[in-house]
């Protein structure tokens, strides 16, 4: 018995310590690993260099602006135009009053209270401001004024019909809504360079010529977008973006025309060639002393190998522009003339100019594109006794031409401007007087021009539109204050198992809407 005992004994004890054993076992088990989070690594072409929506300097400004902030509308994945922060809408019959109500709980981030449209008022009317003007003026150059209902309802209340509104305006950059509150306490330089929105993404972090950082904003209203972050990097140079790319080092990019075949045979990405309404040009000043004869102008006009540069710097696959807008934009001049290189023609120009011997300065980005049209404007001035130096800059030295008239200084200069969509008024705002000392580097000033501008964004009648944009084409012509380049296709690069979303005209990549593997 007593042996029975004790063997019972044990046993209970053995399964006593068994069971506490499994039970610690338990207690301490590891928890599940947190996945890592979702980044998305992809390239701007420059840094940022102001991010307010009424003086952005291009495309990139657009992408980071839209990534964090939202408007009354919107364009979807399909490019088709939706509402967005406006949960309802009315357009009145005569196109003049747009009634709206938000939606409500919307939250700014990093604190900044509730959307109201005390900010819509805020934010549209500020494009009306005279000292200083914004650069983009012209976007809200119709609007009278912000009405508010209530603090969810409002009327947008117009002097005059605009056609580019439900284009490129509300849909786009200009038509973000901002904080009130952030941007009179930050001020008209922390602006540029920072932002708070209501969309998917916050803006984090900047570290110039390195690195800008959006994080998920937790408190969103909408659907959550894909990724956890999204680190971009500016990258001015094509080649070391596709050598970032190949090393696995971006996950999306854009690269250059003559890197396409390259990638198109790579199965680990997938690119995607996209025609756009971007233009590329080469610019005179026509206030330069050296550059004010239009008989100097027209020397240099006939002096450059259009076809030469599509070549070297494209390998044949940029079509060749010729005038303002691009075709398949309403306002397309196809019986544009065509300049065809004739150095027997432009010394005829210089000898009429009376002109002997010319120096002039050519300034571009530093780039491998701009760098390639240089040598061959060089080239080809040389043989027409035109001496050219080059001043290669980089992205934000060349950029910051677009403040305080400092383009004065430019004499010949190769840019490239982006537009948001096919509307002609955004391929001729650059030109009109009151971008001046802005972005008309060619400081040309056509008082007729500005006129058929107005009347082009007023036009409801896309056959008396398209008449207004060939006349100011033509008038931009005879001035000879650009040579024009093309219309260049852009090609973007993104790495297998990502899904990338790019806005109607090509031109900027609709992060919010990415998704990753």
């Amino acid at each position: 018995m007593k042996r029975k005992f004790w063997l019972l004994i044990s046993l209970f004890l053995v399964a006593s310590m068994i069971m506490s054993a499994c039970g610690g076992l338990a207690s301490v088990a590891p928890t599940a690993t947190p996945a890592p989070p979702k980044i998305l690594k992809a390239r701007l072409s420059k840094d940022i260099s102001n991010l307010d929506t009424a003086n952005v300097t291009g495309k990139e400004e657009d992408t980071v602006d839209r990534a964090v902030m939202e408007g009354l509308f919107r364009y979807d994945i399909t490019g088709k135009l939706v509402p967005q922060l406006a949960e309802t809408y009315k357009v009145s019959d005569d196109g003049l009053t747009i009634d709206f109500t938000l939606r409500k709980g919307v939250k700014w981030q990093k604190g900044y209270g509730e959307l109201t449209t005390d900010d819509v008022k805020f934010s549209f009317e500020r494009f009306l401001v005279t000292d200083p003007k914004p650069a983009y003026a012209d976007d809200w150059a119709s609007l009278d004024h912000v009405e508010i209902v209530d603090q969810y309802t409002g009327k947008l209340i117009f002097k005059k019909p605009q056609a580019t509104l439900w284009t490129v305006v509300l849909p786009m950059t200009s038509g973000l809504i901002v904080s009130k509150k952030f941007y009179t306490e930050a001020g008209p330089d922390k602006i540029k360079t920072e932002i708070v929105g209501t969309g998917p993404y916050i803006f984090d972090s900047w570290t110039p010529k390195q690195q800008i950082v959006l994080k998920r904003n937790p408190d969103y209203w909408g659907i959550q977008p894909s990724f956890d972050e999204i680190d971009l990097i500016p990258m001015d140079d094509d080649k070391a973006a596709e050598v970032a790319l190949q090393a696995g080092e971006l996950d999306f990019s854009s690269i250059s025309l003559t890197s396409v075949d390259k990638f198109q045979a790579d199965n680990k990405f997938k690119v995607d060639l996209i025609p756009s309404t971007a233009y590329s040009w080469i610019g005179m000043n026509v206030e330069s002393p050296k550059l004010q004869d239009v008989n100097v102008r027209q020397a240099i006009r006939y002096s450059i190998d259009v076809p030469s540069i599509l070549k070297a710097a494209y390998n044949n696959k940029a079509p060749r522009a010729n005038a303002l807008i691009p075709e398949g934009t309403l306002g397309y001049w196809k019986d544009a003339p065509v300049y065809d290189r004739d150095v027997a023609k432009a010394k005829d120009y210089l000898s009429k100019a009376g002109v002997t011997s010319l120096e002039l300065t050519m300034t571009y980005e530093n780039t491998d594109e701009y760098s390639t049209w240089a040598q061959i404007v060089q080239q080809n001035l040389a043989e027409t006794g035109i001496k050219v130096t080059l001043n290669p800059l980089d992205s934000s030295s060349f950029w910051a031409y677009g403040a305080d008239g400092k383009d004065k200084e430019l004499e010949l200069f190769a840019v490239g401007y982006s537009s948001v969509g096919p509307e002609p008024a955004w391929s001729t705002m650059w030109f009109t007087c009151d971008q001046v000392d802005l972005w008309n580097w060619m400081r040309w000033c056509n008082k007729d021009f500005d006129a058929l501008h107005v009347k082009g964004i007023e036009t409801i009648d896309s056959g008396v539109r398209e008449q207004i944009y060939i006349q100011m084409q033509k008038l931009w012509d005879e001035s000879v204050n650009s040579i024009m380049v093309t219309n260049v296709p852009q090609v973007y690069v993104t790495k297998q198992g990502f899904k990338s979303v790019i806005y109607p005209g090509g031109l900027s990549p609709m992060l919010r809407e990415f998704k990753g593997e």
